[in-house]
């Protein structure tokens, strides 16, 4: 309990000199960009099935309730801007790291 005590009192550049097991050099891009993915997926299923309802709605072949293609719609778009806003902020987040982990290994190498 102590060290998570020690770790939130910590500053962001000594969490970012932290050895992360999981985020090694040579792991995969999943393990950094599967949160947006997985949000951009859902947002583009929710996307297609309210453009698929307000079809069925606006061709009156079944009995669809007015609003639901709409709120999918707005939804899903929602969802997908915010996995594609995402993106460039994690790659921004990465670099960052890298620089100020670069940064202090040449600052200790001499």
């Amino acid at each position: 309990m102590s060290s998570r005590n020690e770790a939130d009192s910590m500053s962001p550049v000594r969490r970012a000199l932290q050895p992360e097991p999981v985020m090694a050099e040579e792991s995969s891009c999943w393990v950094y960009y599967h949160k947006p993915i997985i949000v951009m997926v859902i947002g583009g299923l929710l996307f297609a099935a309210g453009t698929v309802i307000a079809f069925l709605y606006f061709s009156r072949v079944g009995r669809v309730p007015y609003a639901l293609g709409p709120v999918c719609l707005s939804i899903g778009l929602m969802f997908l801007v915010t996995g594609l806003v995402w993106v460039p902020v994690i790659k921004q987040k990465v670099r960052q790291k890298r620089l100020i982990r670069e940064m202090y290994a040449r600052r200790s190498a001499t």
